[in-house]
C-alpha cells in the first residue's frame, strides 16, 4: 500500500511542477497604452470632447446673455413678456442639460467603438502567445491573483512583440 502511495506521489510531482511552468501573466494596460491605435483613439476622443465643449460654451454664453438681459429688465417688463423670457431661459437650460447627457452617451459609444478592436487585437495576440508557448493560462497582472512568484513568466513582452510594439 505504501509503495502505491509513494509511486502515485512520484507520478503526480512532475505534473504539478510542469503545470506551474505553464501559467504566465501580462499587463494589459501596459500593452494597450503602447499601441499606436490607442494614441489614435485618445486623439479622436479628445477632438470629440473639444467639439462638445465648444458647443456647450455657446449654449452657456446664450444662457448668460439672456439671463443678464432678463435680470436687468425684469422689474420693468409686462407680466406676459417676463413669463415668456423666463420660459426662454428655462428652455436654454433644458437644451444644455439634454445636450450634455447626449454628449456623454456619444462619448461613451465612441469609446466603446474605438476600444473594441484594440481589445480584440490584444486578445488575439494573447491567444497566439499562449498557443506558441504552451501556456495553460495567461492571467491579467494585478487581477485577483493572491501571489505571483518572482520567477513566474511574464507574457507582456511576448504579447508586445506579437503586436509589433517596443
Amino acid at each position: 500500500m505504501i509503495k502505491k502511495i509513494v509511486l502515485f506521489a512520484l507520478l503526480l510531482a512532475p505534473i504539478g511542477v510542469f503545470a506551474q511552468d505553464k501559467i504566465a501573466y501580462f499587463n494589459s494596460a501596459e500593452v494597450i497604452m503602447a499601441m499606436p491605435e490607442y494614441t489614435q483613439m485618445q486623439d479622436s476622443l479628445q477632438k470629440t470632447q473639444e467639439a462638445i465643449k465648444s458647443e456647450m460654451s455657446i449654449l452657456e454664453e446664450e444662457y448668460s446673455k439672456k439671463y443678464q438681459a432678463f435680470m436687468a429688465e425684469a422689474e420693468n417688463l409686462v407680466e406676459s413678456i417676463r413669463v415668456r423670457r423666463m420660459q426662454e431661459i428655462q428652455d436654454i437650460e433644458q437644451r444644455a442639460a439634454n445636450f450634455n447627457e447626449q454628449s456623454q452617451q456619444q462619448l461613451q459609444q465612441l469609446y466603446e467603438q474605438l476600444i473594441t478592436p484594440i481589445q480584440q487585437k490584444v486578445r488575439d495576440a494573447i491567444q497566439s502567445v499562449g498557443a506558441e508557448n504552451n501556456y495553460l493560462y495567461i492571467l491579467e497582472a494585478g487581477a485577483t491573483v493572491l501571489y505571483v512568484s518572482p520567477t513566474a513568466p511574464d507574457a507582456t513582452p511576448l504579447v508586445k512583440r506579437k503586436l509589433g510594439l517596443q
